[in-house]
């Protein structure tokens, strides 16, 4: 079996859990009417892995001269790397709801740059602040998508009591 459809076939699997989680996104009271909901970005994201991984494995069956897979290959591979990026991901999932999506994105962001090896403090700080707090905006202002501040942010202003 080849690189290529190997691959695919694990986005192929990745996507479709995805999708069949998304129908698990729990939507706030009223928004079932709502052109934009919680659910909306991760069902045409899946949506799109899933098309891409089969259009991949499609021309993975298309292609003659492909390379196979070896052991060469795999130990090629950056997996330290990769492990790396998987824990900061649990990092992030467990930190959401108590630092809230700002602190939480812009510390993960960070945390990415440092593990591709990134120097400039400066930078890394710009970037993952006006990022998250950008998307924050987007989100909450523009698609009227409500992120939660996290309860970090609730007791500082005290909106729990």
């Amino acid at each position: 079996m080849t690189k290529n459809r190997i691959g695919s076939l694990f986005f192929l699997a990745f996507s479709t859990f995805y999708f069949y989680r998304v129908f698990s996104i729990k939507k706030m009271p009223g928004n079932q009417f709502e052109i934009m909901t919680a659910s909306t970005f991760p069902f045409y994201i899946a949506i799109t892995g899933i098309a891409i991984s089969i259009i991949l494995i499609i021309l993975s069956f298309i292609e003659k001269d492909q390379a196979k897979l070896s052991l060469q290959y795999i130990k090629s591979l950056d997996l330290k790397t990769t492990l790396y990026f998987i824990l900061a991901m649990f990092f992030y999932g467990f930190t959401m709801k108590a630092w809230g999506f700002i602190i939480s994105t812009a510390v993960f962001l960070a945390i990415g740059f440092l593990i591709l090896k990134e120097k400039s403090l400066k930078k890394i700080l710009i970037i993952s602040i006006s990022v998250s707090v950008g998307f924050y905006l987007l989100l909450n202002n523009v698609m009227g998508v409500y992120i939660d501040a996290g309860d970090l942010i609730d007791n500082l202003v005290g909106a729990i009591s």
